[in-house]
This record gives structure tokens, C-alpha cells and sequence, in this order.
């Protein structure tokens, strides 16, 4: 069994583009109906690490509390469905699944999303191509990306991408400048690598997970014939007549043609969905967090681990320290409007933080702090992310190129069990 998880996808979207002629494997994958899941209520958690940790463990966030990117690694109390199955006889291959922490024993392969600080199994290619993958996609705002992850890239490309779609990456690659391009690379080349070692290794249960398409929404949805709002992007930041939304769908539909020939049952999952963001919001990234930071007017010694968009997580030695960081980092306003800088979840020697300055970057502006600290020249030590399109909502899909016996509305936290019978029952063991 194979669970394709297109995270936060819109499926008025993909009828829509369905209806028009447009991606036909989509097309045969929604013709067992598509069963509407349902999540949290509060909107701080619809984020897609906290829906996507919900399915792993058959949990609400009241009863799992993982509430960051990345948490999954500190919660050894939590059973995912992926140690769950390995323990009940079935093996278990993982590409990139979402805010999970590799526990196997003896896994077929596993390669953990760019962010989540998690062992990657397989051969040493393998975990290299995934240290470089992480790398490249922590780092594409700043376009900082060493020599030797490019070079295991290439590799992975020479490795793994079949000739037949040989002449696809090269018109990716012709408009690989445009919107939404490089995401549809990443997620192309996340298809190839599994589509090798699902061939070679013959896993029970496979776990494919792209984010390339909630990327682009969340940047992009007013860009795509789809949206009936009333925004437009600037043109300097998506030309109007380029539709990012399709060129994603479109490389998705691809994937799904190539897993459709497997045969084997495909459950595809959303986790939520997105709808309109109301105002133009832009999205910073520090260039280099660390001396960013160290402008800031830290100086203790900490490290930091850069998160997905404009998220980032320092780590210190001590509660006080973590406490300090705090204090000091609350104070910065921007000299524009006198807002906040940062928003900031401390957990003890721990904190979360994102830039949540949201306007466009003007000149002679500048982040004011305590004792007289002023962070000018931001156009040079910010990076430009994106202006935000989508905005998360908690409903989300689940459909299947089998019948599927669901209920039209599930809660999100019954995808687990439903997910588990599936996989027990397509390796032949009754649960």
C-alpha cells in the first residue's frame, strides 16, 4: 500500500483544472469519491506538523501536544504508524514524511523531511542525498548551497531520474527561475528516488509525502485560473499570465500516472487544505540567522536550526538563558509601524521563533532593541520568502484508487487506524 500525501492540496482546485480537460490521473484517482476529513478548531493549530503528527498517531493535538516542527524527535511516548506496522510483520519504506522521527528497526528506506532533526535509513548515498536535500531546501531563500550538496544532487539526479523524464526536468529546468519551478524539481526528484527504491525494496507499507504544492499556494494561489478572489500577485513577483498552481498539479498528476501503474492500493491525504489569505503579507527570512542573531545583541552562546518559511529554533544551555533570549529578543519593534519583530515560543532551553514583520522592506528602516541595538541595512541581511496567497483550514481530503468504505466526513485522527487496516490487509494480516 502506498499513502501519497499531498500536503494541504485543494481539490475545488484540482476539479476545477479536471474539468477543463486537465490532469488525468488526478482524474482516476477521485473516481471513488472523496471523503472530507476534519481537525482542530483553533487556527494556531492548523499547521500542517501538528494535522500531519495527528495522522501518524490517531491523536488530537490535546492528546499528542506537539505543537513545533520538529518535536516528534523529544516524544518517544508517541507510537507513529510507522514503528507501529514494522512491529506487527510489515516492512516499511518513508520519503520524506512529515514531522516523524525514524524509529525502525530495519527499514527499507526512510528519508525524513528537510527539517526534522532525524536519521535517515538506507545506503550511505541515500543519507547523503538526504543531508543535501535538507540543505538545499533550508537554504534556497538565501540561494547559499554548498559545492558538495550540489554535487550529491547532480548525483542523485544521474542516479535515480529515469531517461523517460529526462526531457521533463529539462523544461522544469528552462523555467527554473520561474514561480513554483524549483518546488516541482524537488518533488520530482522525491518521486524518482521512491519510485527506485520502491522497485528494488518491495516495502508493505510505502510513505510518500510532498510539500511542493502547499508551497505554492501559500504563495501563489492568486496566480491560478482556479482562484476567483479578487487579489492579483505584482507582476514582478508572479507575471500574470504563468500559473504555478497548474505547473504543480500538473507534476503531481505525472506521479500519480507512474504509482497508478504499480497496481497497488493508493490513499492520497491532504491533512487540510487552503483558502484565501484577506491582505498582502510578506514573509522574511534572516540571511544568516546565527549573525543575525549575534547583531541582535546575543551573546551567549547558542545554536540555531532554520525552520520551515520565516521559522527558526534556538537551542541554549539553560532555562535563564533561553529566559534572557526572550526578554531581549521581545523588545525589537520595526521603525516603520513600532510592531513586534519576532514572535517567540520558549520551552525552556528551547525557542521557536519567527519574524513576523509582514510589510514590504522600505529604505533607512530599521529593527530597534534594548540598549540602543538597531538592525539597519535589512534588504541585505533579510531574505525575501514570499507574499503569503493561502492561509491554512482545517478541513482536508482523503481519496483512493480503491473503494475505501468511509463515512463522507471523518475526523482527522481516525486517518491512522483507517491507513493501518488498509496496510494489514493488503499484506494479507487481519486487525
Amino acid at each position: 500500500m502506498i499513502l501519497l500525501a499531498l500536503n494541504e492540496l485543494n481539490i475545488e482546485f484540482i476539479e476545477g483544472y479536471i474539468s477543463e480537460g486537465k490532469l488525468p490521473n488526478f482524474n482516476k484517482l477521485l473516481r471513488n469519491d472523496v471523503v472530507v476529513t476534519t481537525s482542530e478548531s483553533k487556527y494556531e493549530l492548523l499547521e500542517p506538523w501538528i494535522q500531519w503528527t495527528t495522522i501518524q498517531t490517531g491523536l488530537t493535538y490535546s492528546e499528542h501536544k506537539v505543537f513545533r516542527l520538529g518535536d516528534i524527535v523529544e516524544r518517544r511516548d508517541l507510537n507513529q504508524i510507522f514503528e507501529d506496522l514494522e512491529n506487527m510483520g510489515l516492512s516499511i519504506g518513508a520519503i520524506s514524511p512529515f514531522n516523524a522521527d525514524n524509529r525502525l528497526k530495519s527499514a527499507k528506506f526512510f528519508i525524513p523531511d528537510p527539517w526534522t532533526q532525524t536519521e535517515a535509513s538506507g545506503t550511505l548515498f541515500i543519507r547523503k542525498l538526504s543531508r543535501s536535500i535538507s540543505r538545499f531546501v533550508n537554504n534556497n531563500a538565501s540561494g547559499k548551497l554548498r559545492f558538495s550538496d550540489k554535487l550529491w544532487l547532480l548525483m542523485g539526479f544521474v542516479f535515480y531520474v529515469r531517461i523517460k523524464r529526462w526531457q521533463n526536468f529539462l523544461r522544469l529546468a528552462i523555467n527554473r527561475n520561474k514561480p513554483g519551478v524549483r518546488a516541482a524539481i524537488l518533488d520530482v526528484i522525491l518521486l524518482e528516488v521512491f519510485v527506485t527504491l520502491q522497485k528494488k525494496n518491495k516495502p508493505d507499507y510505502s510513505h510518500l509525502f510532498f510539500n511542493g504544492g502547499a508551497h505554492v499556494q501559500h504563495h501563489y494561489m492568486f496566480n491560478s485560473s482556479q482562484y476567483k478572489g479578487q487579489f492579483k500577485n505584482p507582476e514582478w513577483y508572479c507575471p500574470s499570465d504563468w500559473d504555478p498552481i497548474l505547473l504543480m498539479l500538473e507534476s503531481y498528476d505525472t506521479i500519480i500516472g507512474d504509482l497508478l501503474e504499480s497496481g497497488e492500493r493508493i490513499i492520497g491525504v491532504t491533512g487540510l487544505h487552503q483558502r484565501p489569505h484577506e491582505k498582502q503579507t510578506f514573509y522574511w527570512r534572516p540571511v544568516d540567522h546565527k549573525d543575525f542573531l549575534v547583531e541582535c545583541g546575543l551573546k551567549m552562546q547558542f545554536s540555531v536550526i532554520p525552520r520551515m518559511s520565516r521559522d527558526f529554533l534556538i537551542e541554549v544551555s539553560s532555562d535563564k538563558e533561553a529566559l534572557d533570549i526572550e526578554n531581549h529578543l521581545s523588545q525589537f519593534i520595526d521603525s516603520v509601524r513600532n510592531k513586534p519583530v519576532f514572535n517567540i515560543d520558549n520551552r525552556g532551553k528551547s525557542l521557536f521563533l519567527e519574524i513576523v514583520y509582514d510589510d514590504d522592506l522600505v529604505e533607512d528602516m530599521s529593527f530597534d532593541g534594548p540598549n540602543e541595538i538597531s538592525i539597519s541595512s535589512l534588504k541585505a541581511k533579510l531574505a525575501f520568502v514570499a507574499i503569503k496567497n493561502g492561509k491554512h483550514d482545517g478541513v482536508g481530503y482523503v481519496f483512493s484508487n480503491m473503494p475505501m468504505d468511509l463515512p463522507k466526513q471523518i475526523e482527522l485522527k481516525e486517518m491512522y487506524s483507517f491507513i493501518k487496516a488498509n496496510a494489514l490487509a493488503d499484506a494479507g494480516i487481519t486487525y
